[in-house]
């Protein structure tokens, strides 16, 4: 889910296999040169969600990186699949009220998905009820803060 620590975890991960860090999302901003909102805002979830199973898929044949992808990445085509194949797969698992909070302190109005949602904790609540059939094909569910070294053992053995 958004803010639930993908890219903080990813790159201390990253950092601590020697691997590359890599957002998906950075990349589909490269890709289309606009943000993901002004994608949104102009060409719709759609596309973006197109474009986002596209670059996923490219980026699918890398090796030696630890990838933070969108949280709607796993919902749409066969990008679970894609994600399970590209090695080990992580869901954070964190509450909505935590992703909440973390979402008003970051304070940029930048997730699209979320605009005119009249409450924000039940909005968070009902996508991650609605995406937790995906998100629970992970290979490991992560809850509570995460220690990189206990991830390290974990993993490891399967990389």
């Amino acid at each position: 889910m958004m803010s639930s620590g993908k890219t903080t975890l990813g790159k201390k991960l990253a950092r601590a296999l020697n691997y590359q860090f890599v957002d998906l999302d950075k990349l589909i901003e490269k890709d289309q040169g606009m943000e993901i909102s002004v994608i949104f805002a102009q060409k719709g979830e759609t596309y973006f969600r197109e474009v986002e199973s596209r670059i996923l898929k490219e980026t699918a044949a890398q090796k030696g990186i630890v990838l933070a992808s969108g949280g709607g990445t796993p919902c749409f085509f066969d990008n679970m699949e894609v994600i399970k194949e590209m090695g080990v797969s992580i869901f954070l698992d964190v509450p909505a009220e935590d992703l909440a909070r973390r979402i008003e302190n970051h304070g940029k109005d930048d997730r699209p998905i979320l605009s005119g949602a009249t409450s924000l904790v039940d909005t968070l609540q009902q996508r991650i009820t609605d995406r937790l059939q995906y998100y629970s094909q992970a290979d490991f569910t992560l809850k509570g803060e995460i220690d990189v070294s206990h991830l390290l053992e974990l993993i490891t053995p399967l990389l």
